[in-house]
C-alpha cells in the first residue's frame, strides 16, 4: 500500500491529498528517511509524521483494505510518539 493511501486509511491525515502534500513537502519519513508518496509501507516499519512542532512516530501493524473507522485504527497502528 503507498505510504499516502495508508496515512489517509488510517486517519492521520483528513484527506488523501493532504497525506500526499506532506509527503511531497518532506514532513514524512519511514526510518529516517525521506521517502516518495508512492512509496509501498510494509507492516514492521516505523512511520515519523510532522505535524506542527509535534513529530508523531507510529509502528505499522497491519494494512487496512481502505479507510477505517476510529475504533479500528489500534488494529493498524501502534502509536510509539516519544
Amino acid at each position: 500500500m503507498r505510504i499516502d493511501k495508508f496515512l489517509w486509511a488510517v486517519r492521520l491525515f483528513k484527506t488523501r491529498s493532504l497525506a500526499t502534500a506532506a509527503v511531497r513537502e518532506g514532513k514524512v519519513e519511514v526510518g529516517s528517511e525521506g521517502v516518495k508518496a508512492s512509496r509501498e509501507i510494509k507492516p514492521g516499519e516505523r512511520v515519523s509524521v510532522r505535524r506542527g512542532s509535534i513529530t508523531y512516530e507510529v509502528e505499522v501493524l497491519a494494512l487496512p483494505k481502505s479507510r477505517v473507522g476510529p475504533k479500528l485504527v489500534e488494529d493498524y497502528i501502534n502509536d510509539v510518539t516519544p
